[in-house]
């Protein structure tokens, strides 16, 4: 998530003005790490490309698991 403390506010006084990201380790976590902006160094164009590759190919994988088990619990038979 995101957040803004605006300066001269209570909070922009307790922890500096200006956007604090709010950041889980992983999406079954309930920990939260708030980081401010520059705190932040974002992924290079390639670095993105990588990742999101990365992602791609492992759905795509999970995909293909679950439709081999699929046709093994149907066999083989499918409304698709």
């Amino acid at each position: 998530g995101l957040y803004y403390y605006p300066s001269g506010t209570e909070l922009a006084e307790q922890f500096d003005d200006g956007w604090r990201y709010a950041l889980m380790p992983n999406k079954n976590s309930d920990e939260i790490s708030y980081l401010k902006e520059d705190q932040i160094k974002p992924l290079t164009p390639e670095e993105l490309f990588s990742e999101i590759t990365a992602e791609i190919d492992f759905y795509q994988q999970q995909i293909t698991i679950l439709q081999q088990q699929l046709a093994v619990l149907t066999g083989g038979f499918t409304n698709a």
